[in-house]
């Protein structure tokens, strides 16, 4: 039902045209004032001037329940996924500038699901989780990139490795799932469950990541180490402010064009509060199991 399609905004190439070259600079002009490609501003009036000429005749009439219903899961999706908010201090902006980045999804999909006799259910059910999971391997490919922050070989037995978490005050741990089930079975009587995360020592956060992003590696981040921004988007269907961008076009193909995405930058991180522990056997050989 989805295909998944290189955005517009990634297309480059100039659409040939016979205008006189004077003509041309002009338009490039108008191009570069607007910060769009000379091809996005060509689709951008071609599709003003089908809305003029043609409007309701090829425009269906989506069911507006239907995009609404739509809209609130996906956001429900997202919020729920989410978890940079627990490792970062985030503020909301307005305005962007191009070091802020895109994290989202496009798929093309058959019209159906909005349309008032759709027999589709309108839900993509895991747009938003995969836009929230995004936003995780983006921060810790940072962090991990990042040369600044201490890396420490760790040879000890696993159940040590809380040593390192106790230095910080407000601390949320990100554990490899390489670990998991040693870690949680080795400290099971000092982890609690009453939270969404589980807790050690009633206190700090833990997070599993899984192992192909996270490697032998576990993260120990404090909540003041990195200020996140975010874009922030009002959304008719909530009525407020959300993080989440979602967009909804119709083609004149019988399919719609849905745009979910968060638009995000790292604006700083101390690496005084982050700590990388490279898991390891006393013999310096990664491995699953410690202490054998």
């Amino acid at each position: 039902m989805t295909e998944d399609r290189p955005s517009r905004e990634e297309d480059s190439k100039v659409v040939v045209s016979k205008l006189p070259r004077d003509e041309f600079v002009n338009f490039k002009k108008v191009c570069d004032w607007e910060n769009k490609t000379p091809n996005k501003k060509i689709r951008e009036l071609i599709k003003l001037e089908v809305d003029k000429k043609l409007g309701d005749i090829y425009r269906p009439n989506y069911d507006l329940e239907k995009i609404k219903f739509f809209q609130k899961r996906t956001l429900e999706n997202y919020n729920n996924n989410i978890i940079i908010d627990k490792l970062c201090k985030i503020s909301l902006v307005d305005k962007t500038d191009k070091n802020f980045i895109q994290i989202g999804m496009r798929p093309l999909i058959d019209e159906d699901i909005f349309l008032p006799k759709g027999t589709v259910h309108p839900e993509l059910p895991s747009l938003g989780r995969i836009i929230a999971n995004g936003e995780e391997e983006f921060l810790i490919k940072s962090i991990l990139d990042n040369q600044d922050i201490e890396k420490i070989e760790f040879n000890e037995d696993i159940k040590e490795f809380p040593k390192y978490v106790f230095v910080f005050d407000n601390a949320v741990i990100l554990l490899s799932t390489k670990f998991y089930v040693e870690v949680f079975t080795k400290l099971m009587n000092r982890i609690d469950y009453e939270e969404k995360c589980p807790r050690l020592d009633g206190r700090y956060k833990i997070i599993s990541v899984p192992e192909k992003i996270l490697g032998n590696k576990i993260v120990i981040i404090d909540k003041n180490a990195i200020l996140w921004e975010k874009q922030k988007f009002y959304n008719a269907f909530t009525e407020k402010d959300e993080t989440l961008d979602i967009k909804i076009e119709p083609r004149t193909d019988w399919k719609v064009d849905i745009t979910a995405r968060s638009v995000n930058k790292i604006k700083c991180i101390d690496p005084e509060l982050i700590k990388i522990l490279e898991v390891e056997k006393s013999d310096g050989k990664k491995n699953k199991f410690l202490g054998n």
